[in-house]
């Protein structure tokens, strides 16, 4: 079972293209809506919370539970976006917006999907360490040592991906009958993808060239800070407290401003592209289960 991921892409570039307002007026007011919302947030001075851990300030720390909740329902309208433009019903940036009226059913069902993930994702991770350990503890060490551990650590990334593409298509299928609540969608995606799931990390793998230059800039940005800062000469390396000093640069407000800034250009391509492809997909994969009956018409 495979789908023509060239075609998929072409129909996704084709039809984002005739959108109005363009498509990379929607992925601007996106990053405005979560990334420059989050940047205001930060900018904010606020008071300690009273808390009985000192370590933890409990009004930052309910700031970004709420910022989270309110991004998640913003993905969503960006998922809604996407399927309307691949179905070239004419969305606008109101669009983004439209995720607020089913707001609890979204975040009930992205919560739905974490604890499914987590769950699976230990118990994964606790009946993998069984064998590990029982190898480690029999005397394998040194470079075999090294291996185990790694292919541990590659199973449990794996492990990782399966469980996020098992339910990548529920976003999607709530957007085509919000009225069946939270839960069915995340059952359904579990049936839509199986022997799917490849298909579509292949289709997001394809778009690993785009990740990799928004990763090449930022970290040039904060290369350029750090080396004026005087923090990557040979002399600096030997100083103890080198290592934070680096976090102290690389977290600052004005390089993690710029280090975002500079994958603008390309996140305004790459958000819509890879949301209208994965509309696609999911289009593709509805139509196919539903003339199979495995799913009711949508």
């Amino acid at each position: 079972m495979e789908i023509d991921r060239k075609e998929l892409k072409l129909q996704a570039r084709e039809r984002m293209a005739l959108t109005d307002p363009k498509f990379w007026v929607v992925a601007l007011t996106y990053i405005a809506m979560t990334t420059g919302v989050s940047w205001v947030i930060s900018l904010i001075p606020l008071p300690s919370g009273a808390s009985p851990v000192p370590e933890i300030d409990t009004i930052q720390l309910f700031l970004r539970l709420l910022l989270n909740l309110y991004t998640t329902v913003v993905q969503f309208g960006l998922c809604l976006w996407a399927l309307w433009t691949y179905r070239q019903l004419d969305p606008g940036v109101n669009s983004l917006m439209q995720g607020f009226s089913v707001a609890g059913r979204v975040i009930l069902m992205q919560l739905n999907v974490y604890v499914r993930v987590l769950g699976w994702y230990f118990l994964t991770a606790l009946g993998l360490s069984i064998p590990v350990f029982v190898l480690l503890l029999s005397g394998a060490g040194g470079a075999l040592g090294m291996v185990i551990i790694l292919c541990y650590s590659i199973a449990l990334l794996t492990a990782l991906i399966i469980l996020q593409l098992r339910y990548a298509m529920a976003p999607y299928l709530l957007a085509d009958r919000p009225d069946d609540g939270p839960t069915l969608p995340v059952y359904r995606s579990v049936s839509l993808m199986q022997g799917w799931k490849m298909e579509l990390f292949k289709l997001e793998f394809s778009f690993i060239g785009y990740d990799a230059v928004n990763i090449a800039l930022s970290t040039a940005v904060m290369i350029f800070f750090l080396f004026r800062a005087g923090l990557l000469s040979a002399a600096s390396l030997t100083d103890p407290t080198w290592r934070i000093q680096c976090l102290e640069i690389v977290n600052s407000v004005p390089v993690v401003i710029l280090s975002t800034l500079v994958t603008v250009p390309i996140d305004l391509w790459l958000l819509p592209y890879r949301a209208t492809a994965r509309a696609g997909f999911y289009d593709a994969r509805i139509l196919a289960a539903s003339q199979q009956g495995q799913l009711p018409p949508l």
